[in-house]
């Protein structure tokens, strides 16, 4: 079952669609889904939701919503867009999710792509509510990834500058200069942000990815010193054409560790 509301961050609201499996029982792990930049809650080619639908057969809870600024939500791309923004947009859906009666018992695990990712890999690690991280390339070396790809080194100069930029990587979207001083003004390091974790974490990153470099996700996979797994396939940016592949790696995944997930959380609630 699928439902939608609203929920508020940054003074702005934010679209948000809930997915409730048949059964849904207290207790019953949940998944907050972060999407991507220039993205939405539905995803190139229906990828978010499909997956959020797959996820809800398993069942297991599902939120999935846009950012301030994108989709349907409330404000305006150009200037609410940022990563410190959109930490702040995660903060506020997990702890609406944390408040509702049905889902207070729940278990929340993240799922963040591509810059979504990184969003996920920086939320506090120190955040009990939190059981588990899943990442589908995901940034991780943020300045690069923009200034040598997604938005070119003109483009990243020109907003150094204070300008407003438009139309990067083919995409007819404008973008105030908040966006590339963040990222030069604010350190996001996953893997100093994660040294204090031992979260089940899954990272998956295709080879034919030619927007997210691989190796950012080897490197953290590398030094993540918690429970891991890493699955490299050969997937583009988005699983164009390979869906189904990328469910199955997550629900396979999820069968083996969610139960070790689970008994972590129970361990912490104890402590």
């Amino acid at each position: 079952m699928k439902e939608h509301t609203w929920v508020s961050s940054r003074n702005k609201r934010l679209s948000v669609m809930v997915h409730t499996p048949a059964g849904f029982t207290e207790g019953t792990p949940v998944f907050v889904f972060c999407h991507g930049f220039t993205g939405d809650k539905i995803g190139a080619n229906q990828l978010t939701k499909n997956l959020a639908d797959f996820i809800e057969q398993l069942g297991y809870g599902v939120v999935r919503f846009d950012y301030a600024g994108s989709g349907d939500s409330e404000g305006d791309f150009a200037k609410d867009t940022s990563v410190v923004g959109w930490r702040q947009d995660l903060e506020s859906i997990v702890t609406w999710v944390h408040e509702q009666s049905d889902f207070k018992q729940s278990p929340i695990l993240l799922y963040g792509h591509s810059l979504g990712g990184l969003v996920v890999l920086t939320h506090p690690a120190d955040d009990r509510r939190i059981t588990a991280r899943i990442v589908f390339a995901p940034v991780t070396q943020v300045v690069e990834n923009f200034r040598d790809i997604i938005l070119g080194q003109d483009l990243w100069q020109q907003a150094l500058r204070g300008e407003s930029i438009k139309n990067f990587y083919g995409r007819a979207f404008t973008l105030n200069p908040q966006f590339v001083e963040d990222l030069v003004t604010n350190t996001y390091s996953p893997t100093d942000n994660l040294v204090d974790t031992k979260q089940p974490m899954l990272f998956i990153h295709g080879t034919a990815d030619n927007v997210v470099p691989l190796v950012g996700t080897q490197l953290i996979h590398a030094a993540y010193r918690g429970q891991k797994e890493l699955a490299i396939t050969d997937f583009d940016h988005v699983a164009a054409g390979q869906q189904q592949e990328l469910q199955q790696i997550i629900g396979n995944w999820l069968a083996n560790q969610l139960p070790r997930a689970m008994t972590t959380t129970q361990e912490r609630g104890k402590a």
